[in-house]
């Protein structure tokens, strides 16, 4: 066992022995980072090869003289204009002239909200996972991957992510609880019992999931007022009319008699004044994300430009219908 203990012995030995082991470690460690930068070298070739097409720009687009940020400037002009498998094209391209990680992360993002746009799901699903090999903390690569599971309904895959978001100082309690109850709702059981399910997860100031039980099963857990007015347009029946901003809203569809309202509310008082005058007014709605303004015609629990839960804002305006 002496042996081994270079100390005890002459000390010429004992430095040849240290120089080799360090050149042994050396050499190693220079075959490994070879043998693994070919690797990922071939897995991106082949990656770009599943992917890419051979079109009548490639011949325009792999010229020396186009920069990175000329081929991203020119990938999103087709993508604002709809022309994704051009800007896929050259993104692919984008990704063969780089070497450096951090562009190749930039680029395999990229690549993956234009994916995303065109509705290839599974595709952004495998374009993102090469995201997070390079940074495993990005963000933003994991909030689009997480509205991809949405969307295919992996909701077990989605709380995942969820839990890594959590990880990183993001707050999806809420947002947990919502997918929590998208499970339940697939689950394969009578009504019955996915409300007694539904009733047990958080509701308290979770305004998207108590919305989500009022549009599925009719559940009042005194809402907002503001968070559902849209669905309360469709009742036929008045509800919460001890709340005050509920009973302008009813008096004013005309579904509750009052002798005299005082409206707090504008667009209420104005619809009422045009009803009770025989005009044919109504609600119109649009749907607004506090987080990056965009405006949709259709509600959202995930916002589709930025992906933040629970951003929608329901904007409404009163329309004289009467020249239609």
């Amino acid at each position: 066992m002496d042996f081994f203990f270079v100390e005890y012995r002459d000390p010429l030995t004992g430095l040849i022995f240290l120089t080799i082991l360090i050149f042994i470690v050396a050499v190693a460690n220079y075959a490994w980072e070879f043998f693994s930068k070919k690797d990922k070298k071939q897995k991106l070739e082949q990656f770009i090869k599943k992917f890419e097409k051979d079109t009548i720009y490639k011949g325009l687009f792999v010229n020396e003289r186009l920069s990175l940020s000329n081929l991203y400037f020119l990938a999103e002009i087709f993508t604002k204009s709809g022309e994704f498998e051009k800007a896929v094209q050259i993104y692919l391209i984008a990704l063969e002239k780089t070497k450096k990680k951090d562009e190749q992360e930039f680029l395999f993002l990229a690549l993956a909200q234009v994916y995303f746009k065109a509705g290839f799901l599974e595709r952004t699903r495998e374009v993102l996972f090469n995201v997070l090999k390079i940074s495993p903390r990005n963000k933003q690569a994991l909030k689009i991957l997480k509205i991809v599971h949405f969307k295919l309904k992996n909701h077990k895959e989605n709380l995942e992510i969820l839990e890594c978001l959590f990880e990183l100082g993001e707050k999806v309690d809420e947002e947990k609880e919502f997918i929590k109850a998208l499970q339940i709702l697939e689950c394969n059981m009578n009504d019955e019992e996915k409300k007694q399910k539904l009733v047990r997860l958080q509701l308290q100031e979770n305004s998207m999931l108590k919305r989500l039980l009022f549009e599925r099963y009719h559940l009042f857990f005194e809402q907002e007022f503001s968070n559902i007015i849209d669905l309360l347009y469709q009742e036929t029946q008045p509800l919460n009319i001890h709340n005050q901003e509920y009973r302008e809203f009813f008096y004013a569809l005309g579904k509750i008699q009052d002798k005299v309202m005082n409206f707090h509310n504008s667009h209420c008082k104005m619809f009422s004044i045009l009803c009770q005058n025989g005009f044919k007014a109504s609600f119109e709605f649009s749907y607004s994300c506090t987080e990056c303004k965009s405006t949709m015609p259709l509600f959202f629990y995930h916002c589709p430009v930025c992906y933040e839960f629970n951003t929608c804002k329901i904007l409404y305006e009163v329309k004289n219908n009467e020249n239609y």
